[in-house]
């Protein structure tokens, strides 16, 4: 099937993924959204339609990050600066005015819900917030989408990604996480190197993954398990997908119909344990696992 590989962005890495489901997101409310699909390889890539060139990407996604920049989602002046864990009263604040605006709407209901608490009594966040200590999750969403640059996008959807730029990271990437970090010295005393294309459009990716409030936990759409020890799972798709169908495969990832999955189109779930460090509490994707596949 022709199409416009996007290489750089593997199926079997969240960040991969979550990018290629920012491209799409880069595209809602233009008259032409490209459709998604992966490549059958053993390590599948993202594909889109052929008449969205490598340039024609990352020329969308670079008029379109100053406008989510602006939107309320991410550019708010409540407490504590920066952060999305809102007190209880502001939470429905924070929602409500990033309802106002078109762009980035979605990115507020995939990072709190109402009536979802943790023990502090302040908002507990998706469970996609692998942020801790002093980093700050909006203030951190803002520096990627200020510093990333087309270079950075182009390199980043056609790969090999070269791990240069000290712009934050999301920690979305299995690359941080501690079975990825051999070497031959301390990490911890070096400059954590990042990928801002793929962390950019990975920022409107989680977009597509809404949170909601239920019995004091907050639940993503993806994720099981506990805050401290759970998983995040998720398709990959070989038929060309909409950006009003991708939703729907999402939310079937971990679906127990896997009799329909091949009439989907779907080739294989993919799984990573989610693990927060004891000190900190910072997060990091495990890697990845093929839990189910077509014959």
């Amino acid at each position: 099937m022709t199409g416009t590989h996007l290489t750089g962005l593997e199926g079997t890495n969240p960040l991969g993924f979550f990018a290629a489901l920012g491209v799409q997101v880069a595209f809602e409310g233009t008259s032409e959204v490209p459709k998604l699909w992966w490549s059958e390889d053993v390590v599948p890539h993202a594909v889109v339609d052929e008449a969205f060139s490598i340039e024609d990407i990352a020329t969308q996604a670079m008029e379109v990050f100053p406008a989510w920049l602006k939107s309320p989602a991410i550019s708010t002046d409540l407490e504590p600066s920066g952060d999305v864990k809102f007190k209880e009263s502001d939470i429905a604040v924070y929602l409500a005015r990033s309802r106002s605006s078109a762009l980035g709407v979605r990115l507020a209901a995939s990072l709190v819900a109402e009536g979802s608490l943790d023990n502090s009594g302040v908002a507990k966040p998706t469970d996609l917030y692998f942020t801790a200590g002093q980093q700050k999750f909006l203030k951190m969403v803002a520096d990627v989408l200020n510093g990333v640059t087309a270079e950075d996008l182009a390199i980043g959807l056609t790969g090999p990604w070269p791990y240069r730029s000290e712009l934050s990271s999301l920690m979305w990437d299995v690359a941080d996480d501690s079975n990825y970090a051999l070497s031959a010295s301390d990490p911890s005393k070096g400059k954590k190197l990042t990928n801002p294309g793929p962390e950019a459009l990975a920022i409107l990716g989680i977009s597509k993954y809404p949170v909601f409030g239920c019995s004091g936990r907050t639940m993503t759409q993806g994720a099981s398990g506990g805050w401290k020890r759970g998983s995040f799972t998720w398709p990959i798709w070989s038929k060309p997908g909409s950006h009003r169908v991708v939703p729907s495969l999402l939310a079937h990832a971990a679906s127990d119909r896997v009799d329909l999955f091949p009439a989907w189109g779907i080739t294989r779930i993919m799984q990573s344990a989610i693990r927060r460090s004891s000190q900190g509490g910072y997060g990091t994707f495990g890697p990845p696992e093929v839990i189910w596949s077509r014959e």
